[in-house]
């Protein structure tokens, strides 16, 4: 049997990734990275209209090296370059976003929800304004500051943040936050400071959310022992699931549910589950946390 730390990592899939001999030069990191969101999205749109489940980015984006230069070894020693080129450039804009919706910078906070949400939002603005996604990559790489409408960025936002990839809408506060971004020379939004503000919101809305589910399991552990056990996790579970009808809640899912966030808490005791795992598996599988459980929202996202 596997240690119990392989298995956790195994179960949330985070990213790997290696760094390369040589860092890839910035300007050239910056093209590729705008290729690859015109390109992922684009997939997306494709997957979408022929009921497919989307590609998670790090899955792509090996793929779409592999695409580019035509031999996986070449793909993987590029691979490599990019992600010494992302550390050591980390504090630029554009290339921050990429890290973090990639796996490379802040692995831990990393899901496929993550790309999902943020590459939907810019889907969304180019939609609003009339841009077609095949230019993305042109539009983006053609100006250094490329910028947005506050009305296309807030409409964006407000949408996007009503599905199931966000944790919860965005409120006024949030909203007004986005107009106080930077902005280019003719009142645009900066695209990748707006981006990376749309991923601080979902980021703080995961933190409310899991504290939510943790406060959830404090109210519902009956004997008090800061555990539950799997008949207090079944019940537990029937409260949360989402009202999707494409989620099928049965006894094998159920305790397959169990089995994960069991292997999520650091210990060895494979019979009893920690607020922490069930919080940590609730906001994985997208679980509906009762509004009272979440703590009030916090400003300033993007200074997080």
């Amino acid at each position: 049997e596997k240690p119990k730390q392989q298995k956790k990592k195994a179960l949330n899939r985070k990213p790997l990734y290696a760094t390369g001999a040589k860092n890839m030069p910035y300007d050239n990191v910056v093209r590729l990275i705008h290729e690859a969101y015109e390109v992922k999205i684009l997939a997306d749109q494709k997957d979408d209209a022929n009921n497919r489940p989307r590609q998670s980015f790090t899955d792509f984006l090996r793929d779409f090296l592999v695409r580019k230069y035509g031999l996986k070894s070449i793909a993987t020693k590029h691979l490599g370059e990019i992600v010494g080129s992302i550390q050591k450039h980390s504090d630029q804009s554009v290339i921050r976003l990429f890290g973090v919706i990639s796996g490379m910078l802040d692995q831990q906070t990393w899901s496929p929800r993550t790309s999902d949400f943020v590459l939907n939002i810019l889907r969304k603005t180019c939609d609003i304004e009339g841009r077609p996604v095949t230019t993305i990559s042109e539009w983006l790489n053609g100006d250094k500051e490329a910028g947005i409408s506050e009305d296309a960025a807030i409409f964006a936002a407000s949408e996007v943040s009503t599905s199931r990839l966000s944790f919860m809408p965005i409120s006024d506060n949030e909203l007004a936050e986005i107009k106080l971004l930077p902005k280019n020379d003719v009142g645009g939004l900066l695209v990748h400071d707006f981006l990376l503000w749309t991923f601080d919101f979902l980021m703080s809305g995961r933190r409310r959310v899991k504290e939510g589910f943790m406060q959830l399991f404090v109210a519902n552990d009956k004997n008090g022992d800061g555990v539950l056990e799997f008949g207090e996790f079944a019940a537990l579970i029937k409260l949360i699931i989402p009202s999707d009808p494409t989620f099928e809640l049965d006894e094998r899912k159920v305790s397959a549910l169990y089995d994960e966030a069991a292997t999520m808490d650091d210990d060895d005791d494979d019979d009893s589950i920690s607020k922490e795992a069930f919080a940590e598996m609730a906001c994985t599988h997208t679980l509906v946390c009762p509004p009272e459980y979440i703590p009030p929202a916090r400003t300033n996202l993007g200074n997080l």
